[in-house]
Parts: C-alpha cells; sequence; structure tokens
C-alpha cells in the first residue's frame, strides 16, 4: 500500500535537517549558560557541549573540523580561565583548562573513531615527520624531569596540529567549514559581549590572557575576504562582529594579523604588476609593528595623538614591552638550541631571561613560535615544521583565498608572538586551514593526471584507429 508523502517534507534528510538541530542547540545552551553560572556548574555544561558535538562529528565527519574550533571558542566564553587576568597568569592554576582540553579531546576522539585511525595515517610525508619530531620531544621532555602536565600538554597541541589537518584532509568541506564558522562564531562573540559587560563595571577596558582574541580575529579574516570575493554584506558585518572581540581584548597582534590578511587579499587579486609590488610592499609595512619593538612603539605613539584614547585603553595595550620580551626570547632560545641541537630540551622545558620591566623571567611557555621549537623541539623540530610550511605555502591558491591568506597571515605575524601551530586552543585552526589547502591542490593534481592520462589514451586510440583504416 503507498503512503501520500507529506508536501515540504519529503525533500528532507538527516543532514539537511542538522541546522535547525543546530540552532536549537545553540539557544537552549543560551538559556542553561546563566543557569550554570548561578549554580556553579559550568565545567559540566561546557562538557556535556563536547559529548553533544562529539555525537554530531561521529554522525557528520565533515562537520568535525569546524565542531572543534567551534568548542574551543565557545568553552573560552563559557568558562573563562581564572589566570586571564595579566597580574594573576603565572600565580593562579588555570583547572578550567583541563576541563577545555578534555572537551577538545572527547570530540576529536569522535572523529578519529568514525574516520578510522589508517584513513589519518593517510597524510603527506612532512605531517608524518613533524608527528614523529614532537613524540621524540614528549619522550625527551619526560626523560630531562620536565613538568608531566606541561610535557603532555605541549604535546597535544602538537598532536592536534597534525589530527586536524589528516581530518580536513581525508573528510573536510571548505564550504561548509566557512559557513559553521561564520554563523557559530558571531554566537560566540556575542556571548562574549555579555560576558564582557558584566565584568566592564569592575575592570573597565581591559586585557585578558586567552586564545579567545586570535580565534576570533583569524575567523574574521575567513568572513571579510570571502565576503568581499562574493559581494556579500552579510559576511562582512560578521566579520566585523568577530573582529569586535580583539578589539575589546586590545590584541594589537590579532589586528595587524586582520590588516595584513586584507592586504595579502587584494594583492593576491592585483591584475597588475605594480599593483601587486604596492600591496606586497604594503604587506610587509603592516607586518613590521607585528615584529620588532621599535615599528610597534613608533606605531602605539602615533596612535596615542587621537585626543582621549590614552584614557581608554588599559596601560597593557600602549606598553610594548611584552613585544620586547618575545624578541628577547629569540637569542636566549638559539643559546639553548646549540647547547642541545637535535631534539632541544623536550616539551616541558622552561626558558628563562632577563626582562627588560619585569627583571628575571623563568616560564614553561615561550611566546614566539620559532623560539618556542628552538627550545621544545630543537633543530630537528625547525626543519620539520619548516617542510610542513613548505608543503602547505605549496598549496596557497587564489581558488582558496580566505584559507590562504588567513593562514599566510598567522604565519606571517601572529607566530612571532603566540605559538599558535603548537598549542591546543589554536592548533586545530591552523591544522584545518592546512588540511583544507593540501586538499584543494591534491585533487587538482589528480584531475590533472586523471585528465593527462585519458588524453593520451583517446590519442593512442586515434592512432590504433588511424593504423586499422590504413590496413
Amino acid at each position: 500500500m503507498l503512503t501520500q508523502a507529506v508536501p515540504g517534507r519529503e525533500g528532507l534528510t538527516p543532514r539537511q535537517l542538522w541546522p535547525a538541530v543546530l540552532g536549537s542547540v545553540a539557544v537552549l545552551l543560551l538559556i542553561a549558560a546563566p543557569l550554570a553560572v548561578v549554580f556553579g556548574i559550568m565545567k559540566y555544561l561546557v562538557i556535556a557541549l563536547a559529548v553533544w558535538l562529539a555525537v554530531w562529528v561521529f554522525q557528520n565527519p565533515k562537520e568535525a573540523i569546524s565542531a572543534g574550533i567551534l568548542f574551543n571558542l565557545a568553552a573560552y566564553v563559557l568558562l573563562p580561565s581564572s589566570n586571564r587576568f595579566e597580574w594573576s597568569w603565572q600565580t593562579v592554576e588555570p583547572w578550567e583548562l583541563y576541563y577545555h582540553a578534555t572537551g577538545l579531546l572527547i570530540i576529536t576522539l569522535a572523529a578519529v573513531l568514525r574516520l578510522g585511525p589508517r584513513a589519518l595515517l593517510r597524510v603527506p610525508g612532512p605531517v608524518k615527520a613533524f608527528l614523529l619530531v614532537a613524540s621524540a620531544a614528549a619522550l625527551v621532555g619526560f626523560s630531562n624531569g620536565n613538568s608531566p602536565s606541561y610535557v603532555i600538554r605541549q604535546f597535544y597541541g602538537s598532536l592536534l596540529l597534525v589530527l586536524y589537518f589528516a581530518i580536513a584532509y581525508q573528510a573536510g568541506d571548505e564550504r561548509l567549514f566557512l559557513r559553521r564558522l561564520r554563523t557559530f562564531g558571531v554566537l560566540c562573540a556575542a556571548g562574549f559581549f555579555v560576558y564582557y559587560a558584566a565584568v566592564f563595571s569592575q575592570y573597565g577596558f581591559h586585557k585578558e590572557a586567552t586564545s579567545l582574541g586570535t580565534l576570533c580575529g583569524a575567523v574574521a579574516i575567513l568572513c571579510f575576504v570571502t565576503g568581499t570575493t562574493e559581494k556579500r554584506f552579510s559576511w562582512i558585518a560578521s566579520a566585523m562582529i568577530l573582529l569586535g572581540v580583539p578589539l575589546l581584548l586590545v590584541e594589537r597582534r590579532i589586528i595587524l594579523t586582520f590588516v595584513l590578511g586584507l592586504t595579502l587579499a587584494q594583492a593576491m587579486k592585483a591584475t597588475t604588476r605594480k599593483m601587486k609590488l604596492f600591496l606586497y610592499s604594503a604587506a610587509v609595512l603592516v607586518m613590521l609593528p607585528g615584529i620588532f619593538p621599535l615599528s610597534a612603539a613608533i606605531l602605539v605613539e602615533s596612535l596615542m595623538t587621537v585626543p582621549g584614547l590614552e584614557k581608554i585603553l588599559p596601560a597593557e595595550a600602549i606598553d610594548v614591552s611584552s613585544l620586547a620580551d618575545r624578541t628577547l626570547e629569540l637569542p636566549v632560545s638559539l643559546g639553548m638550541l646549540q647547547k642541545s641541537p637535535v631534539l632541544g630540551n623536550g616539551f616541558g622545558s622552561q626558558i628563562s631571561w632577563d626582562s627588560p620591566v619585569y627583571g628575571l623571567m623563568e616560564q614553561a611557555y615561550v611566546d614566539n613560535g620559532w623560539a618556542y621549537l628552538m627550545v621544545k623541539a630543537g633543530a630537528a623540530g625547525i626543519l620539520a615544521f619548516s617542510w610542513f610550511l613548505w608543503m602547505i605555502l605549496g598549496a596557497i591558491s587564489r581558488k582558496s583565498l580566505a584559507i590562504s591568506v588567513c593562514f599566510l597571515s598567522m604565519l606571517l605575524v601572529t607566530l612571532f608572538t603566540e605559538p599558535v601551530f603548537f598549542q591546543f586552543s589554536t592548533s586545530p585552526f591552523l591544522g584545518s586551514l592546512a588540511g583544507l589547502l593540501y586538499a584543494r591542490k591534491a585533487r587538482e593534481t589528480n584531475h590533472g593526471l586523471l585528465t593527462a592520462s585519458l588524453s593520451k589514451k583517446l590519442v593512442e586510440d586515434a592512432h590504433r584507429r588511424s593504423g586499422n583504416l590504413a590496413q
């Protein structure tokens, strides 16, 4: 007996229903968050969110890369770290990060189980080499007696870079990735604005030690470049909302990264050699304040000429000594590299230097990404990571303009002041970008080889038929 289809429902599939389900969960989360704050159970809400996202990822593996990144955004909004203020980060143990890292692990394991370990092992040689070096650096860290917590945390960040590259390479969907980050990234930004308004009466405009500004700024680049390329104002508006997060947190490096991304996008789209040269030169000028303290000081002094700006900005935003400290980490790291050239001192090792402002500094967290590699993984880490970058830079393309310029901007500016490729809060994002870029290149290469093979076969068949006719 045939049943009559219900109008409007016959075309719906579980995949088409997911946006509505996701929207409903987002609304429920916004309702539950205030109650979780009141009853002190926010950490359990974060884990519950991770479990729900893991189920989502297991049923829809193409959602894996966006789910992991969106969880990082949500966790920073829902569970701000107890050491988020500049004056407390060295004295307060950030217990929230353990729930954050655990939730991300749950989501990632769901993707690994769904796709299968064998599929994730089918990655290019440079990725395997980096994972091998990271594993060796973890063993060195344990053998040197470094803090097990830091060894595990830092290896975890490098492992996630590899895993999210592999997931994006095997199952990533570039357009879906951009749509998800835009929609739910804006929701997370709105949640942060509510949080910021709640603490504003106590702290005013202030900086916080968090990767939320980094992630929101990077997603803003993706949205803005996509909006200008496709001439869609809604994407540009989303980018401006997301950019509000690093602006409120006064993240100078992320604001520079955003400007650099837009400049690189215009340079890659330029049609004349003179315009390309002009825009790439402008990009170099944008990079300088994010790398060199003198350039940063000149830029800050210029901004301070704006009436009233000095009274609004927190003192940490005006002070460029933090960039000077990050610059000092490089020569110190080079000295440590000379003593332990192969694998450095391993993950979890500490670095110490004489800060011009704070005096003797000693910490396991190395701000400069290249210094981080020297200290934690030595020359082997530098070579493996450089090989990985060389492979991805070869996949940069105007066809993936937003992802290409975002990856380049994070590499050229942010990596010098934050080890974004190696810390678990940001490495999934960079790994996903790299995996999507390389997957596109692989598809184009395979398509080209297939086309050449078919053309060769057609030519051979034509010659064979002409030979038969001649006989």
